[in-house]
């Protein structure tokens, strides 16, 4: 599919995020929204948030143009960072 193939040429930033894009992008058709009227348009540097790493808007072609519907951020691990940064816990995984 087009996510697996944007993923592989590093369009989309990582598997998670392709993973739920792509999830998505069947939701959308299961209920009925014409594929043809759908896109998935990246955000630009400038317009993508502080903390996200990569952002993808859903957008379905209506009478008042493309309107965003989904939106997919990678957040990378800034909630965590800013959790320990604020609380002093560490939230760092590990195995036993």
């Amino acid at each position: 599919n087009d996510h697996g193939r944007s993923l592989e040429k590093g369009t989309v930033n990582n598997e998670t995020l392709g993973y739920f894009m792509a999830r998505t992008q069947l939701f959308m058709e299961k209920i009925g929204i014409n594929p043809a009227r759908l896109r998935f348009r990246q955000h630009l540097q400038t317009e993508m948030a502080h903390y996200a790493a990569d952002c993808w808007d859903c957008e379905i072609h209506t009478s008042y143009g493309w309107v965003e519907c989904v939106g997919h951020a990678d957040r990378a691990c800034y909630d965590l960072m800013v959790h320990a940064e604020a609380t002093g816990t560490s939230m760092e995984a590990s195995e036993r």
